[in-house]
């Protein structure tokens, strides 16, 4: 897949501030988080692995700095950003590329920086939300075949996946059919 069409999207970790909870937090004593009238920070995740691994890992590191967490783990995709507007959950961690295309609804961007100031932007205009720096980590789409059906029918490239795609059958997770920079790009693209 071309590099403009197989984009890199960083995992950023989203984050309401509350406040309130600021409030509370900066009127205690440094080190002092995890007092007994603490608000709990409500840690959000989407339902599949991934997603469920990066909000325990957040959940952890904010525990080990003696905050308060609850787990509010495996919502829905589809109203995991709905719940983070209405204060139902603190933070989740949000891939730059479904906040540019399925959040925002705005048109596909490729280059990285660019996605992310746009969603930055956007998410603070629209729905009064910060996104936080993002994560040294990326996740990006890629197609993967068989190995006997890549030798049997000399299926190397994309190109060639596009020469033989009647032959083949496809199968995607998630919103890849239909996400601007899933099918449709590589329909784009090669056909």
């Amino acid at each position: 897949m071309k590099q403009s069409i197989m984009k890199k999207v960083s995992l950023f970790l989203i984050l309401t501030f509350v406040i309130s909870m600021a409030a509370g937090c900066s009127s205690k004593k440094s080190g002092d988080a995890g007092s007994a009238d603490q608000k709990a920070i409500k840690i959000g995740t989407k339902n599949f692995t991934e997603n469920l691994i990066l909000g325990e890992i957040y959940a952890l590191a904010l525990e080990d700095k003696g905050f308060k967490v609850e787990r509010v783990f495996d919502i829905a995709s589809s109203v995991v950003h709905t719940s983070l507007v209405n204060g139902d959950i603190d933070l989740y961690p949000e891939y730059t590329g479904t906040g540019l295309l399925a959040v925002l609804k705005l048109p596909l961007e490729t280059d990285p920086q660019k996605v992310y100031d746009i969603v930055k932007e956007e998410y603070a205009k629209k729905f009064n939300v910060v996104w936080l720096d993002y994560a040294q980590a990326n996740d990006g789409q890629g197609l993967v075949i068989t190995t006997e059906a890549s030798e049997k029918y000399g299926i190397k490239t994309i190109s060639d996946l596009q020469k033989n795609a009647t032959k083949l059958r496809f199968a995607s997770q998630g919103e890849f059919d239909i996400r601007e920079d899933g099918i449709p790009a590589l329909e784009a693209t090669y056909g």
